[in-house]
């Protein structure tokens, strides 16, 4: 009798960690995407991607509860990707004059005439819903929201990439803030709003990574500060897409492939001359991201705007100071120093860095872009001041007397800037907590129209769906 052979079917099992970075690729490439929807799947796959990658981590109920809040800004997008497919196109209307500039989020608008019966947009008030929802979602990733602002401070799930995932995201908002602008731009005091939360965000941000001692933490607040910066570009409409997205690309891009650098170890800083490109080529990029903000915001309608110069050169100065006085050069402890291939792709990414900012900038010349002496100068300080060397510590009596206490007490700048830091998130969060008792107070009724039964709810439900039918025929 012969005897049959089975073959067991082979099973390839693809690690979390595999499957993470695919989603993440996919999420990437859907957000370059205008469209709203495919912006929606984009962050959907790169929060299932940390879902992923939580749930094969050791502590994976710590790592899950930590990055869950990712899926608010989908289920935003979700809400923006509905309320276009199902609204028309709202008819073509004149904007009106408006001055760049940070401080027209603070100038009392001037009062205008109604609109008469046949300018009224009866679906305005989903149209704004759409862009605040679009507006939203970018903001937290980009940490520019109480509930999201501190995650710069952990490490992700991943073991080995986990210090390096946390800075994808504020990558992931610039993406949905620069493709999706047409969506939120366009809405009532969208801009006025995006501007105030985005320059707040980027102070914070560069405070925080001021106080961080270690260089891959303050690597990942800049890589924050910097997409907020280039998101600002994008909501006051200084600089063309694509200027905006290779000035984001050369700052916030040469944080990742730095801290990238940093995650592989201290080969990236490993000798003199790649140290001093890291230097320039971080303070190159920052410096031109943040020329081409204050280039465009500080003359604004005319005449000097000190409020808003004081509010963006102080973190411009911080953060370039930061890239060139943070990078220090790692001592090199092998007798016979060899060829090493990380070091030459750490160069060739710092020699990237350094260049993608002036060609961005030489192509806005190129384009048309023209700006004042006195604007060029003013938008050049910040950045040249953190090229001065720093005076060397004097003495206790030299100080003033102001700070001659704190001082004595052992407090430091950097105490100061934690302590402003921590003040700020603290005060957010009480007011979101206050917002959401008071609506919490006044959705009470809503979810009293049912006891709860299955039943009851059901026929609620069929209630409502007869309404939405009836109300377009009674309109």
């Amino acid at each position: 009798m012969a005897r049959t052979l089975r073959l067991s079917p082979i099973r390839l099992r693809v690690p979390a960690a595999a499957w993470g970075l695919a989603c993440v690729a996919a999420g990437f490439a859907l957000l370059a995407s205008a469209q709203v929807w495919r912006a929606a799947l984009g962050v959907e796959l790169v929060a299932m991607a940390f879902w992923l990658w939580a749930r094969s981590a050791v502590d994976a109920r710590e790592q899950m509860a930590r990055w869950g809040w990712l899926r608010r800004p989908a289920m935003a997008l979700w809400l923006a990707a509905a309320l276009s497919a199902a609204l028309p196109a709202p008819a073509p209307v004149t904007p009106p004059a408006r001055v760049p500039g940070l401080a027209t989020a603070l100038d009392v608008p001037e009062l205008s005439r109604p609109a008469t019966p046949a300018e009224r947009d009866p679906l305005a008030p989903l149209r704004a819903l759409q862009a605040l929802a679009v507006l939203w979602a970018g903001l937290e990733l980009l940490g520019a929201v109480p509930a999201s602002r501190p995650y710069p401070d952990v490490t992700g799930p991943l073991p080995h990439a986990g210090p390096w995932l946390p800075a994808v995201i504020p990558a992931a908002g610039f993406l949905v803030l620069w493709r999706q602008a047409g969506a939120w731009t366009g809405g009532p005091l969208m801009r006025e709003l995006a501007v105030v939360l985005l320059a707040l965000a980027a102070a914070l941000a560069v405070l925080r990574a001021y106080t961080r001692r270690s260089w891959t933490a303050s690597l990942r607040w800049l890589a924050a500060f910097d997409s907020a910066l280039a998101a600002l570009l994008v909501a006051i409409d200084a600089a063309s897409t694509e200027v905006a997205f290779l000035l984001w690309f050369a700052a916030a891009g040469g944080r990742l492939m730095a801290l990238a650098a940093e995650v592989r170890g201290a080969s990236g800083r490993r000798g003199p001359d790649i140290a001093r490109l890291w230097r320039v080529a971080g303070w190159t990029a920052s410096a031109c991201l943040s020329w081409m903000l204050l280039a465009h915001v500080v003359p604004a309608g005319g005449r000097l705007r000190l409020f808003e110069y004081a509010a963006l050169a102080a973190p411009v100065y911080l953060a370039a100071a930061l890239s060139l006085r943070r990078v220090v050069e790692a001592p090199d402890r092998r007798a016979l120093s060899r060829t090493d291939p990380s070091r030459v792709v750490g160069m060739l990414a710092a020699l990237l860095t350094t260049a993608v900012g002036p060609v961005a900038l030489a192509l806005a010349f190129g384009a048309g872009y023209r700006v004042g002496w006195t604007a060029a100068i003013l938008a050049a300080v910040p950045a040249l001041l953190a090229l001065v060397p720093r005076p060397a510590a004097g003495a206790e009596s030299e100080l003033p007397p102001l700070l001659r206490g704190p001082v004595a007490a052992g407090a430091t700048a950097r105490d100061f800037a934690l302590s402003v830091f921590r003040l700020v998130v603290t005060f957010e969060r009480q007011l979101a907590a206050a917002l959401r008792a008071l609506l919490r107070g006044l959705g009470a009724p809503a979810r009293d129209l049912h006891t709860g039964d299955a039943q009851e709810y059901l026929l609620f439900l069929v209630g409502l769906s007869v309404l939405a039918l009836l109300l377009p025929l009674l309109r």
